[in-house]
């Protein structure tokens, strides 16, 4: 295929899937997917956004253990609102589920994802299905799982 054929089907290829060019010759891999975080108490609230790639799995990583370590000293919990997250290549899933698996490990006693329809549910079950937290349940809305993670820490 031709290099000024190719570059749009390597571009659709790497946004879609995360390939990285870097390891196959062609131009280096822009990070995909963004998130936000932010604290209630001993709760960490997460909003992973759009389709991620590795770059953006590992851009994540450090701030999110930053965070945890600020609170993992007592009981603390995870609202995962994944309702903006689309999408994630089988490393990137990989990778997300070690980082809530080292949460469940480290003091993380409950986990509340937020998404809706079937295809996050899948992804859900994916990263979170078999983790050793006292309990995660899945919710459609925001402010049902923050006020079910807040009932739960105050009875620890």
């Amino acid at each position: 295929m031709p290099e000024k054929a190719a570059a749009p089907l390597r571009l659709f290829l790497s946004r879609a899937y995360g390939l990285d060019w870097d390891k196959t010759g062609g131009e280096p891999m822009q990070q995909h997917g963004d998130f936000t975080m932010q604290r209630d108490g001993q709760i960490l609230i997460c909003r992973p956004v759009g389709v991620f790639n590795l770059q953006g799995a590992m851009a994540y990583e450090p701030l999110f253990m930053r965070a945890a370590m600020e609170i993992a000293d007592q009981p603390w919990a995870v609202l995962e609102v994944a309702r903006g997250f689309e999408a994630g290549i089988p490393e990137v899933i990989a990778r997300f589920r070690n980082q809530f698996k080292w949460c469940a490990e480290n003091n993380c006693q409950y986990l509340a994802v937020v998404f809706d329809g079937h295809y996050k549910k899948f992804f859900a079950d994916q990263v979170f299905q078999g983790l050793p937290f006292k309990e995660l349940r899945y919710f459609k809305h925001e402010d049902e799982g923050r006020e079910w993670l807040h009932a739960c820490l105050a009875g620890l």
